[in-house]
């Protein structure tokens, strides 16, 4: 007698757990790599904050209107946004010299650095700013 063999339809319980094994792992591959980018993009995100504000403390001292107050002025430590300390250090410089034989008068030897330091704890170092500013 012949048997007729019935065509089998769908999978079988080993091939969908093997199926579901590998996608398990490519799931939790993709997970780890998802960690990792939001965690380096919060990171930038606070690193850019800290720029901006370090630049923003460079635009309004040069928009400043009187040049010798500055190291008076701006020489302090505050909190721009909470969690961010920003430190500025100003010094100013009269030591460099020259003989200038113009009649029509010698430039000014007076050179003002600044120094802007914006610290927070998601950053591994702090962003600093130094910009010097001349005397006209």
């Amino acid at each position: 007698m012949r048997r007729h063999r019935t065509a089998r339809r769908g999978f079988s319980l080993v091939e969908i757990m093997v199926a579901l094994t590998i996608l398990s792992i490519i799931i939790l591959g993709l997970a780890n790599t998802t960690i990792t980018f939001l965690h380096e993009t919060t990171l930038d995100t606070v690193r850019v904050r800290a720029q901006s504000f370090a630049d923003m403390r460079v635009a309004e001292i040069r928009g400043y209107p009187q040049y010798d107050a500055l190291v008076a002025t701006f020489t302090s430590s505050d909190t721009p946004e909470p969690g961010f300390t920003r430190q500025t250090v100003v010094t100013r410089d009269k030591s460099a010299t020259s003989t200038c034989n113009n009649p029509l008068g010698c430039p000014k030897n007076d050179i003002t650095r600044v120094t802007i330091t914006v610290n927070n704890a998601g950053l591994s170092t702090p962003v600093s700013r130094t910009v010097s500013i001349a005397a006209f």
